[in-house]
């Protein structure tokens, strides 16, 4: 019984912190839905903790190694008698001295090495919030066109009451009546569609804020008005990105790496001190200073600074291939963007309001025996279809935004291809 026990305090933990993360996160904020995943997420906290070992890396890089200590007997006879003219006990000390150029060299390298990390984190952070901001504007537009639906599911009410009345008296074919419910249940099965999409994009959702499947997620939905976050022309070669700063932390690093391995051509010099002590002689000390000779520079040395040099060129070819390739990403999403705000328009200042007065004035008619049913059908199925592509054009417009930023702030890529391709 102790495992059922165990498997009953591991529901009720999850089933408290599905509870406390409703009552922490406010789903109606994006922003807040965004810091919690980015709190949440393990792998920029794995990303932290190796910036914060690589800082500690900088101080010890360029400093000299430790001192060595030794002490001992020198010229004891082999069957351990003690020969005072011989024996010589001695201490000393020796200390490598590194150059302060090589020093300097190291020391810079860790520090590329942090900057190299934080520029990927910033990276990895703006993919994250990527992520969670298009999972949680999918929840939303769905949301939204689930509440469009929903009314034209009551205006469908309507024409079925209509062709029932009208059936009744006599005035209009029973066909129009069967024909008004089944277009109920159409709506009916869009909304099962809809419902089914927004889990999907919930499903999406939770995992980002390491929340577990069963939590229960709160309605909510994008704003009705157009948002503008980008009211000027974009310029993708307006400076650089993290991500760009990643590989160009790479290009630094080899730098370093060339010049270390210049470096080793001068090498370092080891100083080693003794004193000595032989009990009836004068005390003794010695001092001797070695040096390594670069005999095989060809073979050691040369290779190494060519490795360097190749790393070099390779790191500075990924910048341009990844600069290319943000440009394109960004203009997909400019192109994107801009279609959905005309498209928007568009519906907004014309298409929607149309549609809705054409239904309504068809209703109006065939309540009156003056229209036929096909044209209220076909009047409501445009004012249907008129309103959820708004919210998918809104969603356009925010995934395009979303992904405008990420790129800016960082991602190593656009998704907005991704999405365009979806659409088709």
């Amino acid at each position: 019984m102790q495992w059922k026990s165990r498997v009953a305090l591991a529901a009720a933990l999850l089933l408290a912190a599905s509870v406390n993360a409703q009552q922490t996160i406010d789903w109606s904020d994006a922003d807040a839905v965004v810091r919690a995943a980015i709190d949440a997420n393990a792998s920029l906290a794995a990303l932290d903790a190796r910036i914060r070992a690589a800082k500690e890396r900088v101080a010890p890089a360029g400093s000299l190694p430790n001192p060595m200590l030794m002490g001992g007997v020198r010229d004891r006879q082999i069957d351990l008698s003690v020969d005072e003219m011989m024996t010589m006990y001695m201490v000393g000390a020796s200390q490598t001295l590194v150059r302060k150029s090589r020093r300097d060299a190291r020391r810079r390298a860790a520090e590329i090495d942090v900057e190299r990390l934080e520029r990927e984190y910033e990276s990895q952070r703006a993919e994250v919030e990527r992520d969670v901001r298009m999972a949680y504007v999918t929840a939303a537009a769905a949301q939204n066109q689930l509440a469009a639906t929903e009314e034209i599911a009551r205006l469908v009410g309507t024409i079925v009451d209509a062709a029932r009345i009208r059936y009744e008296t006599g005035s209009a074919p029973q066909a129009d009546m069967i024909r008004a419910r089944l277009e109920e249940s159409g709506i009916l099965h869009e909304l099962l569609a809809l419902r089914r999409e927004r889990s999907v994009a919930i499903g999406r959702l939770l995992p980002l804020l390491n929340l577990p499947p069963a939590t229960e997620v709160p309605a909510f939905s994008l704003p009705h008005e157009m948002q503008h976050h980008h009211d000027t022309a974009f310029d993708p070669n307006a400076g650089d990105t993290p991500a760009t700063a990643v590989l160009e932390a790479e290009v630094a690093r080899a730098e370093q790496e060339i010049r270390l391995a210049e470096l080793d051509r001068k090498p370092d010099i080891d100083i080693e001190a003794s004193y000595g002590v032989r009990p009836r002689q004068k005390d003794m000390f010695s001092v001797t200073g070695r040096i390594e000779l670069p005999f095989r520079r060809a073979k050691i040395i040369e290779p190494r600074v060519r490795e360097a040099i190749a790393r070099r060129d390779a790191a500075q070819q990924e910048i341009e291939a990844l600069r290319q390739q943000l440009r394109q990403d960004i203009a997909t999403a400019v192109a994107m963007r801009n279609e959905a705000i005309e498209q928007i328009d568009l519906h907004v200042d014309r298409l929607v309001p149309e549609a809705k007065l054409g239904f309504e004035s068809s209703l109006a008619s065939y309540q009156n025996g003056k229209t036929a049913f096909d044209a209220v059908l076909g009047s409501l199925q445009t004012y249907r279809a008129l309103n959820v592509d708004y919210y998918d054009f809104m969603r356009q417009q925010m995934e395009a935004e979303i992904d405008i930023d990420a790129i800016h702030h960082g991602a190593r890529g656009g998704v907005s291809a991704g999405m365009q391709m979806e659409m088709r």
